[in-house]
């Protein structure tokens, strides 16, 4: 009996069907790592040999929410939540998740889900797919973990600090264990830090972290390759075989088989062509394996840590070298003011033995150059002492002994000191302080402010009207010195209270550039402040605000 027409485009529809059905399971397996399908009607038994050939898992294992166990630990209850509430609303589901493969390693999924309804509008049965993002995820993962690093290493400047940072940073992100290995600018080798995620490790840890990576002539242990030419090495797999054949002796070979290493990757931490040590990273207990990817991404991560570590070499090289040249400093002064007490004393008696022949003709001579002597001592005593403050200042013994002062009697002493200088520079030389100010300062330093603001308005002023004032203001005391000299161009003022600061050539106008920087050092120790306003060819004019009533 021949079929009807409608029988016949009835079937020839099916088939159509069918063929559809087909090309859209080949599209999702094309698409997707796994496909699932899960029917309420079918023992809470999802359907999904993809699933279970991904995972391992057994149809039995995967009964009353057992899929769940395929996750990563962290990431079962979020995926548990999201699950629930997408079937309870009947809505679509979404979610990432680290999925157990069958040989243990853990892969990024995104999974998606979506009910299917009957025609009367209950849910017939979810389908739904997950689809591999480990790159994605694993570049995010990275780009985050290079973030954090950047971070620590920027925090700290002390080279230690630095690796411990590193080698708790990657514990568990990056592996199990992590060891770190430097090579010290004297030359020897040390195996600073070892890590390992498990705590209960730590005794062990302990005998890993006293073997000594020391390169052989032709060392094949990976550190030790590292430390001694700057390369790399990756081991996938680490065999028994491979462990003996690298070993340095029985109980390095015994320490390796108690870590119960799989995979290995060490990397060279580099700086300025200069090898500065190595980084080992240790998989014992998962699934994972090293692989290129994870060798590119440990040596982008090294190259952090050599550059943080570099850095904070040099800085303590910095600081090393200020230590000396401040040690250099004092003792300098100290020894350079010895022979300087007994010249002062001879020039003394040869005053007095002038004064014992008025008569003589070369009296006049004798005194003007007693009194050279006297004046240069005097210099030198004075840039001496300089120097011995800077010392105290980097050592940190620089100290103020107040008492009650009163301002305006110490300007008007320093600046008749000065008076005579002065004048024989030509200099219409002013004092404006006719009141009494009284605070708590030490007087010596308050002397020592001023000499030094006088003395560069000489230095840069000579020839020019100079004048010193006092003013109150409020709470404050003001002490401005002006001169009409060559003045300051304003790209060099931040430079002044430097130490060694200078905004002209030391050829020209001498001086080891400290005075300012102590008047600063001073000053603001007197919880004031100073500050300069000043052109180029149009003067300086130089102001200390110092409190007169203290907290």
């Amino acid at each position: 009996m021949m079929p009807s027409e409608g029988e016949a485009a009835l079937r020839e529809e099916l088939a159509q069907l069918r063929q559809e059905a087909g090309r859209l399971r080949q599209l999702l397996e094309i698409a997707a790592q796994v496909t699932w399908t899960d029917s309420p009607h079918k023992g809470l038994v999802p359907l999904s040999a993809s699933w279970m050939a991904f995972t391992g898992q057994t149809p039995e294992q995967l009964r009353d929410k057992g899929w769940l166990q395929a996750l990563h630990p962290d990431d079962r209850e979020r995926t548990r939540v999201a699950s629930e509430r997408a079937r309870a609303e009947n809505q679509p589901f979404l979610a990432r998740y680290r999925l157990r493969r069958a040989d243990g390693a853990y892969v990024w999924m995104l999974a998606r889900g979506a009910p299917i309804r009957a025609p009367d509008g209950t849910v017939r049965e979810w389908v739904g797919t997950c689809v591999d993002i480990q790159a994605q995820a694993l570049g995010e993962e990275r780009a985050a973990f290079l973030a954090r690093a950047s971070e620590l290493f920027a925090s700290s400047l002390d080279a230690s600090a630095t690796l411990a940072s590193l080698a708790n940073l990657s514990v568990s992100a990056l592996a199990d264990w992590c060891i770190v290995d430097v090579l010290h600018p004297d030359g020897h080798f040390e195996r600073v830090q070892v890590v390992a995620a498990d705590p209960s490790h730590s005794a062990l840890a302990a005998t890993v972290q006293r073997l000594t990576p020391v390169p052989r002539e032709r060392p094949v242990y990976p550190p030790a390759v590292a430390l001694a030419t700057g390369r790399s090495t990756l081991v996938p797999e680490l065999t028994d075989a491979l462990m003996e054949a690298v070993a340095q002796d029985a109980d390095h070979l015994a320490t390796m088989r108690a870590v119960g290493i799989r995979s290995l990757l060490t990397v060279p931490l580099l700086a300025r062509g200069h090898i500065l040590g190595a980084l080992t990273f240790l998989v014992t207990t998962s699934g994972r394996r090293y692989g290129d990817e994870d060798l590119h991404f440990a040596q982008e991560l090294a190259n952090l840590a050599g550059l943080a570590v570099d850095n904070a070499r040099l800085l303590q090289g910095a600081r090393d070298a200020i230590r000396l040249r401040d040690e250099f400093l004092s003792v300098a002064s100290h020894e350079l003011k010895t022979p300087l007490t007994p010249l002062s004393l001879k020039l003394q008696a040869l005053s007095r033995a002038v004064k014992a022949h008025p008569d003589s003709p070369l009296v006049p001579v004798i005194e003007a150059h007693v009194e050279t002597g006297h004046r240069q001592v005097r210099r030198l005593t004075e840039l001496m002492n300089d120097l011995l403050d800077v010392s105290r200042i980097g050592a940190g013994t620089f100290r103020l002994q107040r008492e009650a002062v009163d301002v305006a009697e110490v300007v008007r002493e320093v600046a008749a000191r000065f008076a005579p200088r002065f004048a024989l520079e030509h200099c219409d030389f002013r004092v404006e302080a006719p009141e009494p100010v009284r605070g708590s300062f030490d007087r010596a330093r308050l002397a020592q402010v001023l000499d030094h603001l006088l003395d560069n308005a000489l230095k840069y002023g000579a020839g020019t009207p100079v004048s010193v004032g006092l003013v109150v203001d409020g709470p404050m005391a003001r002490i401005t010195v002006r001169d009409g000299g060559i003045g300051i161009s304003p790209e060099q003022q931040p430079r002044l209270f430097e130490r060694y600061g200078r905004a002209v050539s030391e050829r020209h106008y001498g001086g080891l550039g400290l005075g300012l920087y102590l008047t600063r050092t001073i000053v603001e120790a007197e919880g004031g402040s100073v500050s300069v306003d000043s052109r180029q060819g149009e003067g300086a004019t130089f102001e200390v605000a110092l409190p007169l009533t203290r907290p």
